[in-house]
């Protein structure tokens, strides 16, 4: 047999490469990442927390608050974090409010949450306002 008839490596001339699939593939692609990167949450840290009109419940958690210089505060006095401690031994509730202002540093409020943790705090949230 002779399967040089058959061959084109020597008429390159007419070979042409049809780029629809890959152009197709490359929309889909492109269209499913604009998709998903819309999907992704938005996380921050706000201190101004959105009104409700919902009563108080019976048991009231206790509130640290961060400001944007990395200080503690309970009760608006200013503590350390030693003085966080021994605040939340002596306190009966299990939950905690951290209320932390946007630009303090991230390393400020996992310390508050660490040491809630190591004291006894079940449940510990972050305060945040509603925004747009």
């Amino acid at each position: 047999m002779n399967f040089r008839k058959f061959s084109r490596l020597e008429d390159n001339s007419n070979f042409i490469v049809d780029m629809t699939a890959l152009v197709d593939i490359a929309f889909i692609i492109i269209l499913f990442l604009g998709i998903v990167s819309t999907l992704a949450p938005i996380s921050s840290i706000n201190v101004e927390l959105p009104k409700a009109t919902a009563e108080k419940t019976s048991v009231e958690p206790l509130k640290i608050i961060v400001d944007k210089e990395g200080n503690y505060y309970i009760r608006n006095k200013k503590v350390s974090e030693k003085e966080i401690a021994e605040y939340i031994k002596s306190q009966t509730s299990k939950s905690l409010v951290i209320i932390a202002d946007r630009r303090v540093q991230y390393g400020k409020v996992v310390k508050v949450m660490d040491i809630a943790k190591q004291n006894g705090i079940e449940e510990i949230n972050i305060a945040t306002r509603r925004g747009r």
